[in-house]
């Protein structure tokens, strides 16, 4: 099938799949999977791929020597965070996937360091970095709020740069050359204080998902650190581990 540059055949055929279940019905049957590989010109992992993704999107559901069925969405506004062995950050990842990722950017300014963004960065308290808080949306809808940490030494330009669109990681390695490595993570769980909760539209004291991130580069040099509160429609994540 033709795909727009810089579109991978899987992301074409789970969108144009996606279109065509939102004019089916729930119980309809999507055609064979042969069927739908020659439709599509793709091969059956590809196809397989995409129809995987929108099972996991509660889109539709696979019975075993029946078929794959429409259903009604069951969980649409979920958008998993898969951690694997490369750290490419969320932007990258989500829109790999075949998602709009867009932010909104509420604070943006040089501050202390402080204890334990320090001790993370590997840095003094009374060292500066750039504190970046941003809301970030997949689809439109909220996703989490992120606050990250770099250090003012190594990246002062950040304190300027228009985050709206695009990825920061992204930022870093186009413009810094900086290769990311390694991606420390701790995942726990978190009562939402009175700004968690203006912010991410919940009562104060619900119980969020939070992941606290320290990246690292190529030379085992801490450059970013971060605290991600997860809406509660997107409080999983995905972990791929390889031995």
């Amino acid at each position: 099938m033709p795909t727009a540059s810089g579109t991978s055949k899987y992301v074409a055929v789970r969108e144009h799949l996606l279109s065509r279940i939102q004019e089916m019905q729930p119980g309809d049957r999507l055609p064979a999977e042969p069927v739908l590989c020659d439709e599509y010109g793709v091969s059956r992992i590809t196809l397989r791929h995409a129809v995987d993704g929108l099972i996991s999107d509660g889109r539709l559901v696979r019975e075993h020597g029946k078929g794959t069925f429409v259903i009604e969405p069951q969980y649409t506004l979920s958008y998993r965070e898969r951690f694997a062995d490369a750290v490419t950050g969320f932007y990258a990842q989500q829109s790999n996937e075949g998602f709009t990722v867009t932010t909104s950017v509420i604070k943006q300014e040089v501050v202390l360091a402080g204890g334990l963004v320090a001790a993370q960065l590997n840095i003094s308290a009374a060292d500066r970095v750039v504190e970046l808080t941003r809301l970030r949306f997949v689809n439109g809808i909220l996703h989490h709020l992120v606050v990250t940490y770099l250090p003012h030494a190594l990246f002062p330009d950040t304190a300027g740069v228009d985050f709206t669109d695009g990825s920061l990681y992204g930022y870093l390695k186009d413009t810094h050359g900086v290769v990311l490595e390694r991606n420390d993570l701790l995942v726990s769980l978190e009562e939402a204080n009175p700004f968690l909760a203006d912010q991410l539209g919940i009562d104060v004291g619900h119980t969020l998902l939070k992941i606290a991130s320290t990246v690292f580069d190529a030379d085992d040099r801490a450059v970013a650190y971060g605290t991600s509160h997860f809406t509660p429609q997107n409080s999983e994540i995905s972990f791929n581990l390889h031995g």
